[in-house]
C-alpha cells in the first residue's frame, strides 16, 4: 500500500496524518497532535522566534516519524498563522526540512481544500454552506450542487476568541461584516449547515456523548453545552474533559460560541459534522493527485 503524509501546521494544532488509500478514500494509520497555538505568538504583524522554534521542532519529529514510515509522497501546509506577517519567508524557510517542503494556503484555497475533504463523507448534502472554526481564522464556504460558489477566510478563530468575552456580539459582528463583504454566502439557505476541522469534530464528539448524537448535532444540543461550560458547571465541565483533547480545553468554548454564531447567521438549527477537513483536502487535490 502506498502511503502518504500530511503536516498542518495551524493556529492551534500542528497536526501529522500518515495515510493509506483505500478504494480510493484515504485511511488513517497514524495521527499525530501537538498544540502549540501559533497565533498567539503574533505581535505587531510579527511572528516571534520563540513560536517559530516551537513550531520547527514539531515539524522535525513529524518527518522522523514519516522516515520510520518510509513515506515517499509527503507534504505540509501553513494556514493562517503564515498570512499578513512581516517575516512569513523567514518562518516558511524555518519550518522546511529534507524531503518536506511547507506551502502556505491562502484562505481562499483553505476554504477549497475544507471544501473538498467534506466531500469524502457529506457529499450527499448538494447544496447548502459549509464552515470551519479553526485557531485563527474561519473559514465559510456556499455551494450548489457539489460546487462552490463562495468560499472565504476571515480572521477570527477559537484561539483569537479566547481572549475575548463569550457573548453573541463578537461572532454576530464578524458574521455581518463577511456577509456585507461578501454576498454569495448567503446565495443558498439551508437549514443544516456542514462543519469541518477541530473545533465542530471536538463538539461533536462531546455531543454524542451526552446525547447520544451521531453525525448531527442541534442548536439546542449546542447551546445548552455553552451555556452550561459558561456557567462551569460541574457535569458539563467533568464531560468536556473526559471528550475533548486537553490541547483544546482552553479554546473549546470560545469556539463553540463562534459555531453558535454561524448558525444563527444563516439561521440553521443542524450541523452535520464531517470527518474530512483541509487535511484531506489537501491530501487528495496536492498529493494523490499528482
Amino acid at each position: 500500500m502506498s502511503l502518504y503524509g500530511v503536516v498542518d501546521i495551524g493556529s492551534n494544532t500542528v497536526v501529522l496524518l500518515v495515510y493509506g488509500m483505500n478504494s480510493g478514500k484515504p485511511e488513517i494509520i497514524r495521527y499525530e497532535s501537538e498544540p502549540v497555538h501559533l497565533v498567539s505568538y503574533i505581535k505587531d504583524g510579527h511572528m516571534q522566534a520563540a513560536g517559530i522554534e516551537k513550531t520547527a521542532a514539531v515539524v522535525k519529529r513529524y518527518q522522523d516519524i514519516l522516515n520510520e514510515y518510509d513515506v515517499t509522497a509527503r507534504g505540509g501546509f501553513v494556514t493562517e498563522p503564515w498570512r499578513g506577517i512581516d517575516n512569513s519567508q523567514e518562518m516558511l524557510d524555518r519550518f522546511r526540512v529534507d524531503g518536506l517542503e511547507i506551502v502556505p494556503l491562502t484562505g481562499r484555497q483553505e476554504a477549497e481544500y475544507d471544501f473538498l475533504g467534506s466531500r469524502l463523507d457529506c457529499s450527499d448534502i448538494l447544496t447548502g454552506n459549509a464552515f470551519d472554526i479553526g485557531g485563527g481564522s474561519t473559514e465559510l464556504i456556499a455551494f450548489r450542487d457539489g460546487k462552490i460558489l463562495e468560499a472565504v477566510s476571515i480572521p477570527v478563530g477559537c484561539v483569537r476568541l479566547s481572549v475575548l468575552p463569550v457573548d453573541n456580539e463578537i461572532p454576530d459582528r464578524h458574521m455581518q461584516d463577511a456577509f456585507a463583504r461578501w454576498p454569495g454566502l448567503l446565495a443558498c439557505p439551508s437549514d443544516i449547515l456542514i462543519g469541518i476541522g477541530g473545533t465542530c469534530q471536538a463538539a461533536g464528539k462531546l455531543c454524542a456523548a451526552l446525547y447520544g448524537t451521531d453525525h448531527t448535532v442541534t442548536v439546542e444540543q449546542l447551546t445548552a453545552v455553552c451555556e452550561g461550560l459558561k456557567a462551569r458547571d460541574y457535569d458539563m465541565t467533568a464531560a468536556m474533559h473526559r471528550n475533548v483533547s486537553q490541547g483544546r480545553w482552553s479554546v473549546f468554548l470560545p469556539g463553540v460560541n463562534m459555531l453558535l454564531g454561524i448558525c444563527r447567521a444563516y439561521g440553521a438549527d443542524k450541523v452535520r459534522i464531517s470527518k474530512g477537513c483541509v487535511r484531506e483536502g489537501f491530501l487528495l487535490d496536492h498529493l494523490v493527485r499528482e
